[in-house]
């Protein structure tokens, strides 16, 4: 009854959220926060040297076309039970477990991201990028 009721209202939100664009898509399929964009973007304010840079990016490199896969793939999957919701009586509930799994993996995806991140940065620059994120959401 439980994954029912949770897979009722990831439909729910995440159909609301369809219509806003890939950024919001990212949002939306990914609730964790994305720290390495806040670091990258502030790196002279967070003093991040060349040799940190280089490795925020090789990440991003290697990750980033991953993860849009990934949020492209929940993407799809919430509308297919959308449209199963309304066009069939099929379970819908278990054909949501390919979304929900998907959603897992961004969340180790953005873990290990976090983890990296402490790694890379001092943890006077680690400290910073949590409340520079904080001030602007």
């Amino acid at each position: 009854m439980n994954k029912i009721i949770l897979a009722l209202t990831v439909f729910i939100m995440s159909f609301s959220t369809l219509q806003a664009g890939n950024q919001h898509a990212l949002k939306h399929a990914n609730p964790m926060p994305n720290l390495m964009r806040i670091a990258i973007k502030n790196a002279p304010l967070l003093g991040i040297d060349a040799k940190q840079m280089a490795s925020l990016k090789e990440w991003v490199t290697k990750s980033k076309p991953v993860m849009q896969e990934m949020v492209k793939k929940v993407v799809t999957e919430e509308k297919m039970l959308h449209e199963k919701a309304l066009d069939t009586d099929a379970d819908t509930v278990k054909e949501a477990e390919v979304m929900l799994e998907t959603r897992k993996k961004i969340i180790a995806m953005k873990t290990k991201c976090r983890t990296m991140l402490k790694s890379t940065l001092t943890p006077k620059q680690y400290a910073d990028v949590i409340t520079i994120y904080r001030s602007v959401r």
